[in-house]
């Protein structure tokens, strides 16, 4: 039972002299003992940045979509720094594993050259924001009332049919503008 202590807090200091197999083990646990706290911080902080991010825009009246938005990359980039840490602990190097994710990267982005295309024209409409839902707009033969402006899609809805018009049509095409629309409300006073 020594052993296994002594390899455990060699573990937490970064000891290097583990000799018999309880050294091992303890050294192990104290390794995923540092490795389950910085999890947990990076959870941690990565919640916390998030909803800082989110309720800066909301105090701001900014666009809640773009704060979102923000708060999700905050969010991952904070739970990527701390995967890498956590793979530093166990001795791992980084740097193949980095070449790996290039690779994979360049492949899946481009089998999935479209759809990326769509993700960034609507990452560029959320933020320069050139129409705003509830206000009705025409791109192509498709007029409608803004719904909502995700990162693949625009929702509108026209003549009673909703519309899903993919945010890379939206960025390349003339878009024109008309404007809020109407309530009915409004329709029936005049």
């Amino acid at each position: 039972m020594n052993d296994l202590l002594r390899g455990f807090v060699d573990g937490l200091l970064g000891g290097q002299n583990q000799l018999s197999l309880l050294q091992r083990l303890g050294g192990l646990f104290g390794r995923l003992t540092i490795a389950l706290v910085m999890i947990a911080l990076s959870l941690y902080l990565a919640a916390r940045a998030s909803a800082a991010i989110t309720r800066f825009f909301k105090r701001q009246h900014r666009d809640l979509g773009l704060g979102i938005l923000l708060g999700r990359v905050a969010y991952f980039g904070i739970l990527f720094v701390g995967f890498i840490s956590v793979l530093g602990v166990f001795g791992v190097d980084a740097t193949a594993l980095f070449a790996t994710l290039g690779v994979v990267g360049l492949a899946v982005s481009l089998a999935l050259q479209d759809v990326l295309k769509n993700v960034f024209a609507g990452i560029y409409l959320l933020i320069e924001r050139p129409f705003r839902p509830g206000e009705t707009i025409q791109v192509r033969t498709f007029t409608g009332v803004v719904e909502s402006v995700d990162l693949r899609t625009t929702t509108l809805r026209g003549n009673g049919d909703v519309i899903y018009v993919p945010n890379a049509i939206m960025l390349g095409e003339v878009l024109v503008n008309q404007g809020v629309a109407a309530t009915a409300e409004e329709s029936s006073t005049e």
